[in-house]
């Protein structure tokens, strides 16, 4: 292989690391500021599945065409598959059990 496609494919596979990093970052972050389950499932299950996407993929683009990014691939659709179907049943076990949601309550002109 040329050595600008192998330079190429490791600048490929930094960035998209980078990427995954950073999803995983906001995601972190998202979690720890919203208020209530049902808020916390958003950043939970899209920011990291999309970091963990990202760096699946920058992982496979690192390994080249191997059978390891095969497997890698069938991890990231598994990942992909398990993660919504996780946040739809931590969700509605939430609302079974009657959680509330979140509401940002009002404070009326003097009645401090």
């Amino acid at each position: 292989m040329p050595e600008s496609a192998h330079v190429l494919r490791e600048v490929l596979a930094g960035i998209f690391g980078v990427i995954g990093v950073i999803f995983f970052m906001v995601g972190s972050i998202g979690i720890i500021r919203m208020p209530d389950v049902f808020s916390r499932l958003h950043p939970a299950t899209k920011c990291d599945t999309l970091g963990a996407a990202a760096i699946t993929l920058a992982l496979c683009i690192h390994s080249g065409f191997t059978f390891e990014s095969l497997k890698l691939l069938i991890i990231l659709f598994f990942l992909m598959l398990s993660s919504a179907t996780a946040a739809h049943a931590i969700s509605r076990s939430a609302f079974l059990r009657g959680l509330r949601i979140w509401t940002k309550e009002k404070k009326e002109v003097g009645t401090e």
